[in-house]
């Protein structure tokens, strides 16, 4: 996960943007947030720092699951939308 030619965002930084990520996509349901959310977990768990505690580490991939199944359960919500507002349309023609 590491950048080249650029050194890692501090740890602090990451987890104030996921969390930050977090409520925008309790707020709006957005799927890219989602997965923002899933990438700055990523960078949480992956990070060089060694001050990152282990049990941080463990809780992020954790998080990452619990939220790879979120962003799921709202793909399927919207494929399912999208399916019967085309099926409504379709009716009135």
């Amino acid at each position: 996960m590491e950048r080249e030619g650029r050194e890692f965002p501090a740890p602090e930084t990451l987890f104030t943007a996921a969390l930050f990520l977090a409520t925008n996509y309790a707020r709006t349901g957005c799927p890219l947030l989602c997965r923002m959310v899933m990438r700055q977990l990523a960078c949480i768990q992956a990070h060089p720092d060694e001050s990152v505690a282990q049990a941080v580490r463990d809780t992020c991939k954790k998080l990452q699951e619990e939220w790879g199944c979120i962003a799921a359960e709202r793909a399927l919500a919207l494929r399912e939308a999208a399916t019967a507002q085309e099926g409504g349309v379709q009716q009135y023609h």
